[in-house]
């Protein structure tokens, strides 16, 4: 049953899906957590709303719904990516970490720059984009770049074929039953222009989003 129901995914139609819809929740609530960083930082670092007692600094509406929602639509998107896309194209699961630690980094050296907790700022923003390019690191390191850009598959699910390194780092060792190929000018340009679109579309529905909360507020 769950062998049945997987494979009636395993189509080009949900892949072509699966990647778009994917890249567009991640940077919709990426750029909304982005934003709301930016506001925190620049009210001091802290804000609250609601509860019993008096708040210094009340949360903007725009915060109070991106903040708690970012994390978790995150992790949707990436959910969306491994069950949907299935290794066709821009991979999300090998970005969203580095994407997402080196955004948050440079927010809070912006903030150290306008001269909010600067020397707090500045710790934790090196700290979290250490943390994000590590694995960008690796993967260079491994000359695993290909994979993580035009996917582990085509679009229409034939195996892509890399060697060495980056075949053992993405587990791409086809069985015999599959189809292997090389990835073509064509896949690129549909990979990394799907992606294109898909992070225009997200990352405008999210400025839109967020500042039309900010302005009901």
């Amino acid at each position: 049953m769950s062998s049945h129901g997987s494979s009636r995914f395993d189509t080009p139609g949900w892949r072509f899906a699966g990647a778009i819809v994917s890249w567009v929740l991640f940077a919709f609530f990426f750029l909304g957590l982005y934003q709301t960083a930016a506001v925190v930082i620049g009210l001091g670092g802290f804000c609250a709303s609601g509860g019993a007692f008096v708040i210094e600094t009340e949360c903007p509406e725009a915060v109070v719904v991106f903040a708690p929602l970012g994390i978790f639509g995150m992790f949707a998107a990436a959910g969306v990516a491994l069950f949907f896309a299935r290794g066709f194209g821009v991979s999300l699961v090998a970005w969203a970490w580095p994407i997402l630690f080196v955004g948050l980094g440079i927010q809070f050296i912006l903030g150290a720059v306008n001269g909010v907790g600067i020397v707090s700022n500045i710790i934790v923003g090196v700290l979290f984009i250490g943390m994000g390019l590590a694995p960008v690191g690796f993967v260079l390191s491994s000359k695993a770049v290909a994979p993580t850009l035009v996917g582990s598959v085509s679009i229409t699910g034939a195996r892509f074929q890399y060697e060495g390194k980056a075949r053992r780092y993405f587990g791409l060792t086809p069985t015999e039953a599959q189809e292997v190929t090389t990835p073509t000018t064509i896949d690129w340009v549909i990979a990394l222009g799907l992606w294109v679109v898909s992070v225009g579309l997200g990352s405008w529905l999210s400025i839109t989003a967020f500042n039309a909360l900010a302005t009901s507020g």
